[in-house]
């Protein structure tokens, strides 16, 4: 697969760094040389200096023979050109476009080409989604969102459970029962891929992958899931804060449905938390008069966020969920940081960059949620072949829990896994056959329409897109 991109900020480099790491053939286009030469001393690919919309540079990057042009400039408008100038020129690429523009979320669905752009991506509405899911799923920091709702991924540290210490995986799993998976343990910062003599010790932070009822019968019940919310607070009335109230399925005001027809994809969204009293703050007033004007049945406050009276004043501490979104990630950082210790249950912050996600487990902040992690696995997504799905990207190696769809023409289906010819260092993680999870062995049989987990280094993918119908 050869993959051109436009752009070298922070998402261009980190698309083009993954889809390396997976031996794929990538070319970076960068208008700025410095930039350009940065990328070509870290990065096994080709990188030329040019401007996307300019068409003798985009000749230069091969496109005759490219499967994928991505174009993830600052500006909507340069992407939207680029891929136009591409797809009138040239037939094979299929476009994807970062947009940031709020009209062309509604844009999203259309299983079309429009302007040239075959995917248009626009991180705040792939970023509130992904907000929405943590929500609704109880926002407890042992729980890692996979997207897939027959799932889950748990942290458990070994230290807890009496059951690990000491024992080997064959051993846990023989005494606790065979409903979950381990597929990653880490230990002193490394990540392994545990086979069953693998013996866990107390420093051991254990991955745990079962359905959410099974691995709470097992283990104890650490979801949040379902329980009822009184008062939601969030700092941000920006495009982001205003596509996460959408998702939340906060009712449009009567001039808001007027202005804009967006499908509610949850009905009678905020009934599953509760129907909780939701307050915005934002210091921008423009912003924040947007968010009154298309919502109702919300609290909108205009005020300084550094304002010492803001936590008293504003009932921080009472808030059940304090969720930080606003364009600032070091604002993000502080605000969810002072809305835990003034006494909220919970908080959520975004950051706009990974710099940050170190951060996670050493400060008091229960989500933190990366923008640019979150709209490369939305391309990822999309470029990979065989319907492959990313679900999570383990920080602490290069590897990834991804889902993979079973179509028709996959020749060996009906055989056992074993048979299955899988390359050295793949974890078949679950199998969900018929809407039922299972917790895979050797012998497990891979059917059509079967939806398969796997544990992979990243270098493998190309190998699984090939063993599975690319």
């Amino acid at each position: 697969m050869k993959v051109v991109i436009v752009g070298a900020g922070t998402l261009g480099l980190q698309i083009a760094r993954e889809l390396a790491a997976e031996n794929r053939d990538v070319v970076v286009l960068e208008q700025n040389p410095d930039i350009a030469k940065g990328i070509a001393n870290e990065l096994d690919c080709l990188v030329i200096v040019g401007n996307g919309e300019n068409l003798d540079d985009l000749s230069e990057t091969g496109l005759e023979d490219t499967d994928w042009f991505i174009a993830l400039t600052g500006s909507d408008n340069a992407n939207i050109v680029a891929c136009g100038l591409v797809a009138e020129t040239f037939n094979r690429p299929k476009t994807i476009a970062r947009v940031r523009s709020p009209y062309f979320i509604s844009l999203q669905s259309r299983k079309r080409r429009i302007l040239g752009v075959d995917y248009i991506l626009n991180p705040e509405a792939e970023t509130a989604q992904a907000v929405a899911r943590l929500i609704f799923r109880g926002m407890s920091s042992e729980i890692i969102d996979v997207k897939e709702a027959g799932i889950q991924l748990r942290k458990l540290r070994a230290s807890e459970d009496k059951r690990f210490p000491g024992k080997s995986l064959s051993e846990v799993r023989s005494s606790v029962g065979r409903d979950f998976m381990v597929p990653a343990v880490i230990r002193e910062g490394e990540l392994h891929i545990p086979s069953g003599t693998y013996i866990f010790e107390s420093i051991d932070v254990v991955f745990l992958l079962g359905e959410p009822k099974k691995l709470d019968r097992l283990f104890g019940n650490s979801s949040r899931t379902g329980l009822k919310l009184r008062r939601v607070l969030q700092f941000g009335a920006g495009a982001l804060g205003r596509q996460v109230l959408r998702e939340l399925g906060v009712p449009l005001s009567e001039k808001g449905s007027s202005r804009r027809k967006i499908k509610d994809k949850t009905p009678n969204a905020l009934s599953l938390l509760g129907n909780p009293a939701i307050k915005v703050i934002d210091e921008d007033k423009d912003a924040a008069k947007q968010v009154a004007n298309e919502f109702s049945d919300i609290d909108v406050v205009c005020r300084d966020l550094s304002d010492e009276l803001i936590i008293e004043e504003e009932g921080v501490g009472r808030a059940d969920i304090a969720l930080c979104l606003t364009e600032s990630q070091s604002v993000n950082l502080v605000t969810a940081l002072t809305a835990k210790k003034s006494g909220a249950s919970r908080a959520l912050a975004v950051v706009y960059n990974d710099l940050y996600m170190r951060l996670e487990g050493l400060v008091d902040i229960d989500t933190l949620i990366s923008q640019k992690s979150v709209v490369a696995g939305a391309i990822l997504d999309i470029v990979r072949k065989a319907n492959i799905r990313r679900l999570h990207s383990f920080a602490e190696g290069s590897f990834e829990l991804v889902e993979l769809s079973i179509g028709a023409n996959y020749a060996k289906a009906g055989n056992p896994i074993v048979d299955l010819g899988l390359p050295r260092g793949i974890l078949v993680a679950f199998v969900i056959h018929e809407g039922r999870t299972i917790i895979p062995t050797g012998d497990t049989v891979i059917q059509v329409r079967d939806i398969v987990g796997l544990v992979l280094p990243k270098e493998q993918i190309s190998k699984l897109e090939t063993l599975f119908g690319a």
